[in-house]
């Protein structure tokens, strides 16, 4: 294997290689995740508490800051990324065929171009692409979790635990039969390295129904091809026979997901802002938040959006309860639609209005007890009298 090198181009002992590695990947991603996340917050705090100028600039130094930090961190690792790409291609080697398998090798190279990308750009800072460099930080951020998985790996995973034949067909049509009377509970689901999808769930036991036992069933629990593997008598169990996970997929392989422009005013401010408006424009401008006009994004956009996110989500798990439920989804998309039209039109109707709240809505005090209400007008004393009779026109 590669030993790491230090950012001079000095090759590390031998001896601090390994763990040393693995540290500083987990170090690097927690670190890059960390500042971030402060860098966010810290953003957040200018925007809200200052005016668009002076908040702009504020925000380019907390990011000039972020990327300083940021670079430091990764500059820890660069040393170290020659001996993970290693130790994670090595891994692979191990791995039983699965469909994941492709895709990861990419991961792995991708890993490496951008290490010695950024190796290069760094080595020759008069000349060095800063968007670049930022880039290759931000790659091994992200995938940090992928080959974190593969270079601790020494050895082919383990297989899993397997039930005889007489008694995966007896478990596997009890555990069919409990999923259809809607008996089973999911404790967790994940996939291991021959990528099976793994969940287990706890169901009546078979022989004894008033007790309850813990199954691990590969494939979806509502498709006719799930079988049983095991069967324990706890969670804990369970978990301690289950093959480890390998890491879930992403729902957009192909992009990056693009944040929506523009910043909305949430709906809690929405909301104060009518609770505290005199005339009907500015109910008008709270609602132009929500409804879609075409000039930019609004509330119900950005919710059909992440009812949208949601339901590829669901249709991505590639099972049946997850097409059942994208297609929920997909009909509260068209009901949000419908709900933007009509909230168009009220739109339209508060724009065309010049209304105002009468002057007598006057706010309560809030440190004195009120004076009693002002009649309009003296009430009259009861008759004492029969009033004349007045006859009726004809």
């Amino acid at each position: 294997m590669t030993r790491p090198r230090s950012n001079t181009g000095d090759l590390i002992s031998s001896a601090a290689s390994d763990d040393a590695a693995i540290d500083a990947l987990t170090t690097y991603a927690a670190r890059f995740a960390d500042i971030q996340a402060r860098s966010d917050k810290a953003i957040k705090q200018a925007q809200n508490g200052m005016d668009w100028p002076d908040s702009v600039s504020v925000e380019r130094r907390i990011v000039a800051e972020q990327h300083r930090e940021q670079s430091k961190a990764f500059a820890e690792l660069l040393p170290h990324t020659g001996l993970l790409i290693d130790r994670a291609r090595v891994a692979l080697r191990f791995q039983p065929p699965a469909r994941h398998l492709a895709g990861w090798s990419v991961l792995v190279d991708d890993l490496e171009a951008a290490a010695r990308l950024a190796r290069a750009r760094l080595a020759n800072p008069p000349n060095g692409d800063t968007a670049v460099v930022r880039q290759c930080q931000i790659t091994w951020a992200e995938r940090a979790k992928y080959l974190e998985d593969l270079a601790v790996q020494d050895e082919p995973p383990l297989p899993g635990p397997e039930l005889p034949v007489a008694e995966e067909a007896r478990w596997t049509a009890h555990a069919q039969d409990v999923r259809r009377r809607h008996m089973m509970y999911l404790y967790e689901s994940r996939y291991d390295a021959a990528g099976r999808q793994l969940t287990v769930v706890g169901v009546p036991h078979l022989d004894e129904p008033i007790d309850d036992c813990v199954l691990i069933v590969a494939g979806d629990v509502d498709s006719p091809t799930m079988r049983v593997l095991g069967r324990c008598d706890t969670y804990d169990q369970a978990l301690a026979v289950l093959p480890p996970p390998v890491q879930p997929g992403v729902l957009h392989p192909g992009r990056r997901f693009r944040g929506i422009a523009g910043r909305l005013p949430p709906l809690a401010d929405l909301i104060e802002d009518v609770a505290r408006a005199s005339q009907s424009q500015a109910v008008a401008e709270a609602i132009g938040h929500v409804a879609s006009d075409g000039s930019g994004p609004c509330h119900l956009s950005q919710l059909s959006e992440l009812l949208g996110e949601c339901a590829d989500f669901a249709l991505a798990t590639e099972t049946v309860a997850g097409r059942d439920l994208s297609v929920r989804l997909r009909g509260l998309i068209v009901q949000a639609d419908l709900l933007d039209r009509q909230l168009q039109q009220a739109l339209a109707a508060f724009e065309d209005t010049i209304a105002v709240l009468p002057p007598h809505r006057t706010p309560r005090p809030q440190h004195i007890k009120p004076p009693p209400a002002v009649r309009a007008a003296a009430r009259r004393p009861m008759a004492t009298a029969t009033p004349p009779h007045v006859p009726r026109r004809q």
